[in-house]
């Protein structure tokens, strides 16, 4: 860990030599998208929504050569839809020595999704919670990260060091007060022939000491996937483990170890305009006490998507088993959505 510190720090230093930097450009992007949501098996009401997410993109160059880049997003709040500036990240490029960057609750390097080929979204990842229990990311933190330039067989390596933060915090910012942990990731991509990509990324928790409570496991996790495409046809395959902190792992049958999530994708471009998927992801609870039973979660997801130009219609349906990992609490979405980029 030092010496990642230490070439962060030294690539850092090393902007500040920069005698002028150009005038930047900024633009703006991002999607309109309206969704109808019909939900059985649970106690929720049909819902009808309008997200909205603009990306505010800055870029420019140095005299040296080395290009910078800044984003803001402006996004609904999760909880009451008013507007929200966060997710943002500046990033210096320095040609052959890679690339620094610094962000607030952005740039995760998570893999737990790489497997995925859905041709609208991943489905566990929409407003209706599986339940399921996945490795965190940097992007619940505020990081430096080092990012190398592209190596042999398409290899990029990166290495992150997070500090608690709270979403819109602003440069001069402290970070917030309590009992507040830091994360170390790293992650690997790599494309060693055409069509076949590999990735899997690492991280471990550093616990805050509040000098009251002993922790018997930190939490660690992390994800691996791998995808290939021919043709029109893209599969995946990838796991994901967290191992959660705890403070009374060495006791109790009622006690998990660590999660296993599993995923399997594969999306097929019919033509230009239409794509189609199928997704599954099980998710299993792997307990201290081996003979203790579990229920593991179960997820399909058929998808189809069909672009008209300047915008997608797609529509979803998915079903779900033992939510929460809870026997026969089984839920079927169906969503429908309108997607507008621009």
């Amino acid at each position: 860990m030092k010496n990642i510190m230490k070439t962060l720090f030294v690539s850092i230093a090393s902007l500040s030599l920069m005698l002028s930097v150009n005038a930047g450009e900024l633009t703006v992007n991002g999607t309109a998208k309206a969704t109808y949501n019909m939900t059985t098996g649970e106690q929720l009401d049909n819902g009808i929504g309008i997200t909205n997410e603009l990306n505010f993109t800055a870029s420019g160059e140095m005299d040296n050569g080395y290009t910078w880049t800044y984003s803001m997003e402006l996004d609904p709040d999760a909880t009451d839809g008013s507007a929200l500036n966060d997710d943002s990240q500046m990033s210096v490029t320095m040609n052959d020595l890679g690339t620094v960057k610094i962000c607030v609750s952005e740039c995760s390097n998570s893999k737990k999704y790489f497997f995925d080929q859905s041709a609208y979204t991943t489905i566990t990842d929409t407003s209706f919670s599986s339940g399921a229990t996945y490795p965190a990311n940097e992007m619940s933190y505020a990081s430096i990260q080092y990012q190398t330039p592209e190596l042999p067989f398409g290899t990029k390596l990166q290495a992150s060091f997070g500090q608690s933060k709270v979403d819109n915090q602003s440069g001069n910012a402290t970070g917030p007060s309590g009992s507040n942990n830091s994360l170390e990731g790293y992650s690997i991509t790599m494309n060693p022939i055409d069509g076949l990509n590999l990735a899997a990324n690492y991280y471990d928790i550093n616990d805050y000491d509040d000098g009251v409570t002993t922790e018997n496991q930190l939490e660690e996790g992390g994800a691996w996937g791998v995808t290939y495409a021919t043709g029109n046809v893209t599969v995946g395959y990838g796991k994901s483990y967290k191992a959660p902190e705890g403070t009374s792992i060495t006791t109790g049958a009622a006690t998990v170890e660590y999660y296993e999530n599993t995923g399997m994708s594969i999306g097929y471009a019919i033509n230009d305009d239409v794509s189609v998927s199928y997704s599954r992801e099980e998710m299993e609870q792997n307990m201290l006490t081996s003979a203790t039973a579990t229920t593991d979660i179960e997820v399909d997801s058929i998808q189809i998507a069909y672009s008209l130009g300047g915008a997608t219609l797609s529509v979803a349906r998915s079903d779900y088993e033992n939510v929460s990992y809870t026997v026969d609490d089984d839920a079927t979405e169906t969503i429908i959505a309108m997607t507008f980029a621009f």
